[in-house]
C-alpha cells in the first residue's frame, strides 16, 4: 500500500483539518506522512534569491519526500482568494530542486482540501489550477470545511480510499 502524503500550508486551522485526515487515514489502515510547509521556513523564491544562496538544503530534502510519494492531499487556507504564499513559495522551490520543474508531481494524484472562513472555492481553484499545470491529477472530490461546515469524515474516508486505490 502506498503512503499518502499530506501536504499542510498552515499554522492554523487548515494544520487541524491535516491532523484530522490523518486521523481518518490511520483508522483506514492508511499510512500518511504529514509535511507542514510553515515549519520549513524556506526563503522566498526568487531567481537572485537562488542565484546568491543556490537552493537550500530543506528545499531538497521537500523535494525527494515528494517525489517519493504517489499521492497526497494538498491542505491550504485560501488567502486574497487564491493559495497561501506559503504553498506557493514551497512548490516554486520544489520546482526548481528536481530535474524538471514537473518531476515532483507530474503524474501524481492529490486531492484538495481547505478550511476557510470567507469562501475556500477560489483557493481550490487555485490550487487546482497550479497542480494540473504541474502535471497532477487532482481529484474531482474536494474537501472545504469552514466555521459552520464541519469535515464531513465519512467524505473525507471516501477520498483517502479513492487515493490508495488510484495510487497503486
Amino acid at each position: 500500500m502506498s503512503t499518502i502524503g499530506i501536504l499542510v500550508s498552515s499554522a492554523g486551522n487548515n494544520r487541524k483539518l491535516g491532523s484530522k485526515l490523518e486521523e481518518l487515514a490511520s483508522e483506514l489502515n492508511v499510512e500518511t506522512t504529514v509535511i507542514n510547509l510553515v515549519d520549513l521556513n524556506l526563503p522566498l523564491y526568487s531567481t537572485v534569491e537562488e542565484e546568491n544562496n543556490g537552493i537550500p538544503e530543506v528545499a531538497k530534502d521537500l523535494a525527494e519526500k515528494i517525489l517519493s510519494l504517489k499521492a497526497f492531499i494538498i491542505v491550504a487556507p485560501e488567502y486574497n482568494g487564491v493559495m497561501p504564499p506559503v504553498l506557493n513559495n514551497a512548490m516554486a522551490w520544489t520546482s526548481r530542486s528536481t530535474d524538471s520543474w514537473r518531476d515532483a508531481f507530474n503524474e501524481k494524484i492529490i486531492g484538495l482540501a481547505t478550511h476557510s472562513g470567507g469562501g475556500g472555492e477560489k483557493g481550490l481553484q487555485a490550487m487546482r489550477i497550479m497542480y494540473q499545470h504541474l502535471g497532477a491529477n487532482i481529484l474531482a472530490r474536494e474537501i472545504l470545511t469552514t466555521y459552520q461546515k464541519p469535515l464531513n469524515d465519512d467524505s473525507a474516508k471516501k477520498m483517502i480510499e479513492q487515493l490508495v486505490k488510484l495510487s497503486k
